[in-house]
C-alpha cells in the first residue's frame, strides 16, 4: 500500500529564489526542526500506516532554495519501518518535488545499480483554477544478466478549484489538484486517478487515490499532526 500511489503525502517543499525569495510560493515550512505527520488509510478511519517528515536543512546558494527533509514511515501500531531523506527546490519562481523522494516508501539502497532518469513534479507560484501543470516522471532501468525496468507517470495534472479542507492538523485553504498516476514494474501495471489538496507553508493537506478501472477508494493520505521547530 506505502507504493507509488502514496506519493500524495511526499508532494510538497521549498523556498524559491529566482531573483528573491517572494520569488516562489513555499508549500512545505522551511524552519529546520519543523515536523508534519501523515497518516494512512485504506478506509477512512482505519489508519494503516504513517510517515513523519522533519526539516533538517535550508541551504540558499546561487539563486535557489534548497530544503532537506528527514522522513519515516510506520506501520499501524506505530513501529518504525524505514527512513530516508529527500530534498525539495525552487528555482527561477518554480517550486519542485524530487521524484526520487517516491522511491523512500521502498529502500533507496535497492536502487544503487539502476539508472535514474526524472522530470521533477513542478507547481507554480500562482496557481489557479482551470491551470494545467506540466507531466513528472521517474523511471528506473537496469541492464545486464538481470534486466529491470520500472516507472512511474504522473499525467494530466490539473488545478480543479481553490477549497477548503479540514483535518485533525486543522484547517487550511487549498488548491485542488487531480492526475493520473500509472506505473509500471516488469509486466504489471497499474493505473490511478488521485485527488490532492495543498495548502501554502505546509504542503500537501489531503490525498485520496481511486482505481481507475474500478473507480474503488484506494487509500487516503491526511496531513494529522504539525509540530514547530523549537
Amino acid at each position: 500500500m506505502r507504493k507509488l500511489s502514496l506519493i500524495s503525502a511526499f508532494l510538497m517543499l521549498a523556498l524559491g529564489l529566482s531573483v528573491s525569495a517572494q520569488d516562489c510560493t513555499l508549500y512545505f515550512p522551511s524552519e529546520i526542526g519543523t515536523e508534519l505527520t501523515y497518516t494512512n488509510y485504506l478506509k477512512p478511519g482505519k489508519p494503516e500506516s504513517s510517515v513523519k517528515y522533519v526539516v533538517t536543512e535550508k541551504e540558499v546558494k546561487g539563486g535557489e532554495t534548497r530544503i532537506g527533509i528527514a522522513a519515516e514511515n510506520f506501520d499501524a501500531k506505530g513501529k518504525p519501518e524505514l527512513s530516508y531523506e529527500f530534498n525539495a527546490l525552487c528555482k527561477d519562481g518554480v517550486f519542485y518535488v524530487d521524484m526520487r523522494n517516491m522511491l523512500g516508501s521502498m529502500d533507496i539502497e535497492n536502487f544503487q545499480d539502476f539508472t535514474i532518469e526524472i522530470k521533477d513534479m513542478q507547481f507554480p507560484s500562482n496557481p489557479a483554477p482551470g491551470q494545467q501543470l506540466p507531466d513528472a516522471s521517474i523511471t528506473l532501468s537496469m541492464t545486464g544478466p538481470i534486466s529491470m525496468n520500472m516507472s512511474v507517470n504522473i499525467t494530466n495534472r490539473k488545478i480543479e478549484a481553490i477549497e477548503e479542507i479540514t483535518t485533525a492538523a486543522g484547517s487550511f485553504k487549498c488548491f485542488k489538484l487531480t492526475y493520473t498516476s500509472s506505473s509500471a514494474m516488469a509486466f504489471v501495471k497499474t493505473e490511478s486517478k488521485v485527488t490532492e489538496w495543498y495548502a501554502p507553508n505546509i504542503g500537501s493537506v489531503r490525498s485520496e487515490t481511486i482505481n481507475s478501472k474500478s473507480g474503488k477508494l484506494i487509500s487516503i493520505s491526511e496531513l494529522t499532526s504539525i509540530k514547530a521547530a523549537k
